[in-house]
């Protein structure tokens, strides 16, 4: 019986998908892609579901796009990479819009596309070790999966660029000055970690991470466009359950319980 390509555990309303094809370093296949796809809608979907961790199986994250894969015939490339790349965007978009927090645990080696998802994540807790590389040039490729925005977004410009060029490791103590990851664990307590991150994240009102999280993936490039967002949605909100729960819980010092309306 072949093995699912991903894994799922809970602890607590937080839920751990794991990318399990160790024996290939957990290359992101075509048949992978689309499992991790199913299984975040799937969660996204489940009320008993708080926040979502992504992590890899076998002591790495992923080594990237399946470079091993049989080649297509000439006629059939470009039709099939344009395939695989849109699968991959819709998996990198699912995440980046998520409604709900979604937290990297990285172990091992995030190179190449498994770099994007884990960028494309709200926090990145890296195990002592893990190693980061936009390896795209190596192949003969350029960044793809939303790397050329969300590695910019997270390290500044010049500094991404030079990743992107060079295309060399980064190691754990780098990846963290850089501000390429959040937090820093030993390798035992990595998943521990990554879904304690994972609560904190999803103790904010839903309704807000959601908008907070829309406006952060290119809802406001100006001041202006900043000023506009907070007339449009901030009245909003303040109608809302959450808002009033929030107001409520504070005032009687226990914490709010909210429905995300």
């Amino acid at each position: 019986m072949t093995a699912p390509q991903i894994t799922k555990s809970t602890d607590e309303h937080i839920t751990t998908l794991a990318l399990n094809a160790p024996e290939k370093l957990n290359a992101l296949s075509l048949e992978m892609r689309d499992a991790l796809i199913e299984a975040l809608q799937t969660s996204f979907m489940d009320d008993a579901c708080e926040a979502v961790v992504i992590t890899g199986a076998g002591g790495v994250f992923s080594s990237g796009g399946d470079i091993r894969a049989p080649r297509p015939e000439a006629q059939a490339v470009a039709r099939t990479v344009r395939l695989k790349i849109g699968r991959l965007q819709e998996l990198v978009r699912l995440v980046c819009h998520s409604p709900k927090p979604v937290v990297a645990a990285v172990d091992g080696k995030a190179y190449g596309a498994g770099l994007s998802l884990v960028l494309a994540c709200d926090a990145v807790v890296a195990a002592e070790g893990a190693q980061f590389c936009a390896a795209f040039g190596k192949v003969g490729f350029i960044p793809d999966a939303g790397l050329l925005y969300t590695l910019p977004r997270r390290i500044g410009g010049a500094r991404a660029q030079h990743l992107m060029l060079s295309a060399r490791a980064v190691d754990t103590p780098e990846a963290l000055s850089m501000g390429l990851v959040d937090v820093v664990a030993p390798r035992a307590a990595l998943l521990a970690t990554a879904t304690t991150e994972a609560r904190r994240l999803a103790h904010i009102a839903p309704l807000a991470f959601s908008a907070i999280k829309s406006l952060g993936t290119g809802g406001c490039n100006t001041l202006e466009e900043a000023f506009a967002a907070e007339q449009r949605l901030q009245p909003l909100l303040a109608l809302s359950h959450d808002y009033g729960e929030a107001r409520a819980a504070f005032a009687e010092r226990r914490k709010p319980s909210y429905r995300g309306h």
